[in-house]
């Protein structure tokens, strides 16, 4: 007999689940609109964020409450499957915020298009396995969950079924995470061979004691496997053409959702080793500076590499992309550092990535149902043809550059700071994060220019009509709208008053940290 106490510490999961298996029932019946879709998927969204919301602790839900206060941040049992932390929780509120923007954006897409019930049952479904990841405390429960995330994603990123270039994408997304996954499985499998548990927390506290050399290895192979899943250089060539060649909607998904669970996944895996007592004279101390320095490394070539490439690229959704590949950098960094104010940074730096990143592949969606073309000289005149699109794309574009007022630059400052307090070579990092994000600024500003100050030739044809004139918002529809002003708030509001978001992460990161899973 299941017990009901157990079911209630899942009724976010339920919702969502609940929701996506609607969605298709919906569909088998005869449903063809995908105002009915969209509805049913968002409303088990918000039901969700609320049962997340009321778990963390927000004020006036304690009757939603599904899992007690004293099953948050408690000791993990050996042989445990899952546990509640409330950095877990405030991740899982980061990935319902960017799957809940997607979704109403996505209303905005033709209401009879082909797929539609197939899109919001894979974007729940993807969302399932986000949720599942952030409370993992086994391994094995952990890759699962991420494959529930992957496996719905490739087949999201094709949905519409009549695109070469979104098949052609989601074949390439297939392969390479094929390939993340049987290397993140491998390494499983030797982490079990050399401890005889898939405990994350035994696992983490154990390294490298025993059999080193076999756990290490292991440790080798996750980090390539979850190296693909963040799009951290060298294993991000997949990324820039599955993002340009998915529907834009799906490109903010991937780059401000999914991605993100990788990054976790990252914290669950290498934040106990790097915690680790010693000094550099004892396995233990030795252990941890080679983890240090590999996630060094990758963060500085990820942000360095990407920042260049973006500098050559005349497209902007493969602009986004290298700077989507960019962005892992900076939160790479402050898992490298490894102390809580870092931690901090780098979690605030993901949910300021949610609103950015994902706000700002919106507005290119809304910009190409405007008849708008692929290419950044498209933009010319835009801010002065769109201005409010085109102030909301601006402030996204500042909030990535890291410019005050605006939540990304306070991610970088804490993330910075925390790399310079931490003294050491960690002073070389927080450099090379503020050499990268001055780099940033120049291939930022030139899509400003664009926007601002090149004028539309008045012997160019006219550019072409939207393709649903009826659409409201001046063309936008108003799940696009409404997706893009929320994120902009947010930007804004979390870049003159950060104080409550960075306290409460900066408690659940200590939690997190003293737990150890």
């Amino acid at each position: 007999m299941v017990d009901s106490t157990l079911l209630l510490r899942f009724l976010p999961e339920f919702a969502i689940l609940g929701a996506g298996l609607l969605v298709l029932l919906a569909e088998r019946m005869g449903a063809q609109r995908r105002e009915l879709f969209g509805g049913l998927a968002i409303a088990g969204m918000a039901l969700a964020l609320l049962f997340v919301a009321a778990d963390a602790g927000l004020a006036g839900l304690g009757s939603l409450r599904g899992v007690g206060a004293s099953s948050i941040d408690a000791p993990v049992a050996t042989g445990a499957l899952y546990a509640f932390s409330s950095l877990g929780l405030l991740f899982q509120g980061f990935f319902l915020a960017s799957a809940l923007l997607v979704a109403v954006a996505l209303l905005s897409r033709p209401s009879r298009e082909p797929g539609s019930p197939v899109a919001y049952a894979l974007l729940l479904f993807a969302t399932l396995g986000m949720l599942l990841v952030a409370l993992a405390a086994d391994l094995v429960f952990l890759l699962l969950a991420l494959e529930v995330t992957a496996i719905s994603s490739y087949l999201l990123v094709g949905y519409t079924r009549r695109d070469p270039r979104g098949l052609e994408a989601a074949m390439k997304f297939y392969i390479i995470g094929a390939l993340s996954a049987s290397l993140s499985f491998f390494g499983a499998s030797l982490l079990y061979g050399a401890y005889g548990t898939t405990s994350l927390t035994v696992i983490g506290h154990s390294w490298p004691t025993g059999a080193g050399s076999l756990a290490s290895a292991g440790y080798a192979f996750l980090l390539v496997g979850l190296g693909f899943e963040v799009t951290a250089v060298p294993f991000h060539m997949w990324a820039v053409d599955v993002y340009d060649g998915a529907p834009t909607e799906v490109s903010a998904f991937l780059a401000g959702g999914t991605k993100k669970v990788g990054l976790f996944a990252f914290f669950l895996l290498f934040l106990v080793p790097l915690l680790l007592v010693g000094t550099l004279s004892t396995p233990a101390g030795s252990a941890r500076e080679s983890i240090q320095l590999a996630l060094a490394l990758l963060a500085v070539l990820t942000m360095t590499l990407g920042n260049l490439l973006a500098l050559l690229q005349k497209e902007m959704k493969r602009l986004l992309a290298y700077s989507s590949i960019s962005q892992a950098g900076y939160m790479l960094l402050g898992l490298a550092v490894g102390t809580g104010p870092a931690l901090t940074g780098a979690s605030l730096q993901i949910l300021a990535h949610v609103f950015l990143k994902t706000g700002a592949f919106l507005v290119v969606a809304a910009v190409a149902a405007l008849g708008v073309g692929p290419l950044v000289a498209d933009w010319k005149g835009l801010g002065l043809r769109r201005p409010y699109l085109s102030a909301a794309f601006a402030l996204m574009l500042l909030g990535l550059a890291g410019i005050p007022l605006t939540v990304g630059f306070v991610s970088k400052f804490v993330l910075f700071s925390a790399a310079i307090q931490a003294e050491g070579w960690f002073l070389w990092l927080a450099i090379a994060g503020l050499l990268n994000s001055a780099l940033s600024v120049f291939y930022y500003a030139r899509i400003l220019k664009t926007m601002y100050v090149d004028h539309v030739d008045p012997g160019a044809p006219p550019a072409p009509s939207p393709s649903e004139p009826s659409l409201a918002f001046d063309g936008l529809g108003w799940g696009r709208a409404g997706a893009i002003g929320l994120a902009t708030v947010v930007i804004v509001a979390l870049g003159i008053y950060p104080q409550p978001v960075l306290s409460a992460l900066g408690a659940a990161v200590q939690h997190f940290l003293t737990l150890g899973v």
